[in-house]
């Protein structure tokens, strides 16, 4: 069997996609197509899937299999449209089922979206061997990036996906839900690396850094050798530790809630709504999304989660009246409710409203929005460590007392005027 591997780059995601057959057989195999979308525009386009079917086509190729390294979070996947034009198979690793329970609550998709895989036509397991006409393809799970990541070993060469990247550049990035850096670490250290050294690398992405030229391709034993963040020599402790530092800073894909979204569903497109249009979800991510689980169930946002809302979030300051003017003094635009007459002002909020309760320590305020939570307000938080932590974050406040009016005679709080 001889193989050729044709490569095709999308400029616009950094994606490579990959075109692998048998020259003599012409049994071929696409791996990571892109469907174009705009989202300025909320279109799609075939400009990059066109390269790719012209190749197919001219070559004379029977396309067995579009096989996807993961459910991609930077570019929609093309797969369907291979799927209609050339009769391919869709396959992906296993574990796409775990992504999909993940991300069916992100997207608050129906509860007829099914999460057991069933939308593509093979699910593979680690270490299974496709037949794909003449072509014999080894799976490898190399999760990390996601859970349901996989490598694809074809003769000489393996298709790492973003696992792994090119040696000046490194690895795949582990922060999406259900990522894990010490996940990723065995699969390229103990798994990848298990390959020969001779074994061809084509990775799934090239950012070309530092403005050098495109490469897609690199072997295992330069891996091993020289990865920027992954070598041989690399411990698990210090590749856990850099890669979670470094995705600490990373921004969110561009396209990562479009994508995700038609990604698990094996490239298909939302179903048109009763108006004949489709729509993508895109989750609005407010204070509450920020906010994290207390050890007594309440969500806590930190004083600077809190500063950075604004006006966005309704404050309030279950402190007494002399304590708002007290030398912690006060949120800009809180509203003064001392504690025991919150069930009374709460009569007037909305239960689905964000809602931070704020008070010295936090104690005090964390007692109000556990309480307003089991009222069944939905959106409710405790800014942690109270006015102490906000002024020890050296947040700006206000304290002149002489205009605080403290509490209406209705029992509804008023706000708090600088």
């Amino acid at each position: 069997m001889k193989t050729k591997i044709q490569p095709f780059y999308d400029r616009a995601t950094f994606t490579l996609t990959y075109v692998v057959h048998d020259e003599e057989s012409r049994d071929a195999v696409v791996i990571d197509p892109v469907l174009d979308y705009d989202p300025l525009s909320s279109s799609v386009a075939t400009r990059s899937l066109d390269e790719v079917m012209g190749y197919l086509t001219k070559e004379k190729l029977r396309v067995r299999y579009v096989l996807e390294t993961h459910a991609h979070a930077d570019h929609l996947s093309g797969s369907q449209v291979l799927r209609r034009r050339f009769g391919a198979d869709i396959g992906i690793g296993a574990r796409i089922r775990d992504v999909q329970k993940v991300f069916k609550g992100v997207f608050d998709l129906p509860p007829s979206f099914p999460v057991d895989g069933s939308q593509f036509d093979r699910l593979f397991e680690d270490g299974e061997e496709i037949a794909a006409g003449t072509l014999r393809i080894e799976v490898v799970a190399t999760p990390g990036h996601t859970p349901a990541c996989v490598s694809y070993v074809i003769g000489d060469a393996v298709f790492t996906g973003d696992a792994l990247f090119i040696e000046d550049y490194g690895t795949g990035r582990c922060d999406f839900p259900s990522g894990s850096a010490d996940a990723l670490y065995t699969s390229v250290h103990d798994r990848l690396y298990a390959l020969p050294d001779a074994t061809r690398v084509f990775v799934g992405h090239d950012y070309e850094p530092g403005g050098r030229a495109l490469r897609y391709e690199t072997t295992i034993g330069a891996s091993k050798a020289a990865n920027v963040q992954l070598s041989a020599a690399t411990s698990r402790e210090a590749f856990v530790a850099a890669r979670t530092k470094r995705d600490a800073t990373l921004a969110a894909p561009r396209l990562l809630y479009p994508s995700v979204q038609v990604n698990i569903d094996a490239g298909q497109l939302p179903a048109p709504h009763a108006d004949g249009r489709r729509y993508l979800v895109v989750p609005l991510k407010g204070l509450y999304e920020r906010s994290a689980a207390s050890a007594d169930g309440v969500r806590d946002v930190t004083p600077e989660q809190v500063a950075a809302v604004g006006g966005t979030a309704r404050i309030v300051d279950v402190r007494e009246p002399d304590e708002v003017n007290g030398e912690l003094g006060h949120i800009r635009g809180a509203e003064l409710v001392p504690l025991a007459t919150v069930p009374t002002a709460a009569a007037r909020w909305r239960e689905d409203e964000e809602i931070v309760l704020v008070c010295r320590s936090g104690a005090r305020s964390g007692r109000a929005a556990a309480a307003l939570a089991s009222a069944g307000f939905r959106r409710v938080m405790n800014m942690a460590g109270g006015m102490l932590a906000w002024n020890a974050a050296k947040l700006p406040t206000s304290g002149d007392e002489s205009r605080a009016p403290g509490l209406s005679p209705t029992g509804k709080g008023a706000p708090i005027r600088p």
